[in-house]
């Protein structure tokens, strides 16, 4: 069945709003229920059944897990008033167990003078979100997307950035949201997220990466003096090590704050991220750090932290999610040096993938051969004012913009 859009054709061509007809059973999601918690109280009550969930999952996210999201929906909770904002977590239970989470909040906000309530996840620090925690994505995909048909009087546009396009996941959810009757655009999300195999210790991987290495600032024969350099400096107290345990460290996140301050990008001052959040990062130190979530890469000179590497360890697999280092220290490329050492850390504990997660910066184009792609799924129900409100958010401010010469 196609839905008429009732868009003018101009701007229904560029929105490509679609609804797919198929075969698929919307009896696959019956076996779950679905409600809505939308306070803290309630999202207390799910942390047990949360980390569970995001413990046994089969590709394990940190972006997805508990702690994550209470962190920064405190923080984001304090900067807008509780009627614009709140928690919107669809919590599915099977035979009265939790068997599914999907991590949403629920926020109103306006374009042009129009009001649009919107559903999407908790912020864009994450670089990989899941539409759902569980372990039957494809029926409780269903799931949501029926709740959503039925509750589509609350809401007016599912805003969902950094989807995780693992295996069948995209095509899953498309199919779903078709079956319940929902018009939606999946779009590939501009900035992807370089990766390499983990299979064998730094030095082999740089060799067997010499040709392309070579081609980049850091060649091979530059990046084995750089490690010759290292290793003649360790014996003056230069050292690197990996911090698996950072909430044990005393003052470790000021250190890394210190250093993100100091960070330069082109011969600028590079905007800190830390140091804009501490709280956030510290309720993160304190609360995934126990559970082993989190490591720090850090090169020091004697006490003085020099360079640091900050990732999540999710599954068999490292994530590589900020770094800073003293410029004054850049010949000896702290930041080169600090992926070696992840590299090693990685093969030795097991780990088969390191992912430099979201940007395609030269430095993770130098080491990476391939990449993970993210999507933005845009879900809206068949309500006039709906579409109309979708199209005043997504499309019509494009249009102002190209029209007076501006970008957005």
């Amino acid at each position: 069945m196609t839905v008429p859009s009732i868009l003018p054709q101009s701007m229904s061509d560029g929105l490509e709003l679609k609804t797919i007809d198929n075969s698929i059973s919307r009896g696959a999601a019956t076996r779950f229920s679905v409600n809505a918690i939308s306070t803290e109280e309630g999202l207390s009550s799910l942390e047990e059944d949360w980390n569970r969930l995001g413990e046994t999952a089969e590709s394990p996210n940190v972006f997805t897990t508990f702690d994550w999201f209470r962190a920064w929906n405190r923080h984001r909770s304090h900067e807008t008033r509780r009627s614009l904002r709140r928690p919107n977590v669809l919590v599915l239970k099977k035979d009265g167990a939790i068997a599914g989470i999907s991590p949403l909040i629920y926020r109103e906000t306006s374009r042009f003078g129009m009001a649009v309530r919107k559903m999407e996840f908790v912020g864009r620090e994450a670089d990989y979100n899941d539409l759902v925690l569980g372990n039957d994505a494809a029926a409780q995909s269903v799931a949501i997307a029926e709740f959503l048909a039925e509750t589509h009087d609350h809401w007016d546009l599912v805003d969902l950035r950094d989807l995780r396009g693992t295996g069948e996941t995209i095509a899953q959810i498309e199919s779903a949201l078709s079956n319940a009757g929902l018009i939606y655009r999946s779009l590939p999300e501009e900035e992807r997220c370089p990766f390499l195999p983990i299979d064998a210790p730094s030095s082999e991987i740089v060799s067997s990466r010499s040709r392309s290495i070579r081609r980049m600032a850091d060649g091979l024969h530059t990046l084995r003096k750089k490690q010759h350099r290292l290793e003649r400096m360790s014996a003056g107290g230069l050292r690197v090590r990996i911090i698996e345990n950072p909430q044990s460290e005393q003052g470790l996140l000021q250190k890394l704050i210190a250093l993100e301050n100091q960070k330069h990008v082109h011969g600028e001052l590079s905007p800190p991220f830390i140091s804009v959040y501490p709280e956030v990062f510290q309720s993160l130190f304190d609360s995934l750090g126990p559970r082993g979530w989190i490591y720090i890469a850090m090169m020091e000179m004697g006490d003085q932290p020099i360079g640091w590497r900050l990732g999540f360890r999710c599954g068999k697999k490292l994530w590589d999610f900020l770094t800073a280092y003293n410029h004054a220290y850049s010949r000896l490329s702290p930041g080169t040096m600090l992926v070696n050492a992840v590299l090693d850390y990685g093969y030795s504990h097991g780990y088969t993938e390191h992912d430099f997660l979201r940007g395609e910066e030269s430095y993770k184009m130098q080491w990476s051969t391939g990449f993970h792609q993210t999507y933005r799924l845009l879900i809206w129900n068949r309500r006039w004012i709906s579409q109309a409100r979708a199209l005043m958010y997504l499309d019509l401010k494009r249009v102002i913009y190209r029209v007076f010469g501006r970008t957005s």
